[in-house]
């Protein structure tokens, strides 16, 4: 590495340090942000499990909902700001995370937060589509190239291998060190109902995209497919409902945590 590239390289990591505090203080408006996406999910999803033919229970059909309420544009405006402030601080923390895992995890935040913003972006200004169809025809191409279905396959187990994380994350309640101070019982137990539902819910789409490896690029939806799987087994309908409580308490533990926040 030349020494103007080193130098270059310093200048930055002493520019995030410095504004460390700050970004993370905007920052966390994404993270509220997003507590509302996952309450609108929530809510989706829960229409899917009672028979609704509404729209998708995924992110798309949040911000779907968002920009068809009175002052819908300017909600959408808000929470794309939110995300990019959110982006932000989560670059920085990729600089100044004291451990590698935090790091990695700050650098996947910032990639869903700016693609948060963009979708939100696009929703205002009449451009929004469906991530599930969107998905599905990454899905197809990707099988169309060769060695496809292995790349399908790898990227289907990695979504469960999150999935189950989440899970356990939620069991073991160690996402209490996410936020700064003791967390109250109620918070608590919203916590550990959103981070199992959401692993529950991840793991399920995951597996969803391991079966689209056969050609069956349906599976390959995101959260909408992944909702409507749960809804199509044996008491189906209580199981997704409870699926759904889980991930409006995901939301919530997101929104009442947002201030206190200590990483994303």
């Amino acid at each position: 590495m030349s020494s103007s590239v080193q130098h270059h390289v310093r200048r930055g990591e002493q520019f995030a340090r410095t504004h460390e505090a700050g970004l993370k203080k905007v920052g966390r408006a994404g993270v509220a942000a997003e507590g509302v996406v996952y309450l609108l999910i929530a809510w989706l999803a829960a229409q899917v499990a009672l028979g609704g033919a509404g729209a998708s229970a995924d992110s798309s059909g949040a911000l779907g909902q968002v920009a068809a309420a009175p002052a819908g544009v300017v909600l959408l405006i808000v929470l794309a700001l939110g995300f990019v402030a959110m982006c932000a601080w989560q670059v920085v923390e990729v600089v100044t995370g004291e451990k590698t895992s935090h790091r990695l995890s700050a650098a996947v935040k910032a990639v869903v937060a700016i693609a948060f913003a963009v979708s939100c972006v696009r929703f205002a200004t009449g451009g929004g589509t469906s991530s599930g169809s969107q998905q599905q025809t990454v899905t197809q191409r990707v099988l169309e190239a060769p060695g496809g279905a292995v790349v399908i396959v790898v990227a289907g187990l990695v979504v469960v291998g999150v999935g189950v994380a989440t899970v356990v994350r939620g069991a073991r309640k160690s996402f209490e060190d996410k936020v700064e101070g003791t967390l109250s019982r109620p918070l608590t137990a919203l916590g550990v109902a959103g981070f199992v539902a959401r692993g529950v819910a991840f793991a399920v789409l995951g597996g969803l995209v391991v079966v689209s490896a056969t050609g069956d690029t349906g599976k390959s939806r995101g959260l909408d497919a992944a909702f409507r799987e749960i809804a199509s087994q044996p008491y189906g309908t209580i199981l997704l409902l409870l699926v759904a409580v889980g991930v409006a308490a995901y939301g919530l533990f997101e929104l009442l945590t947002a201030r206190r926040r200590r990483r994303a």
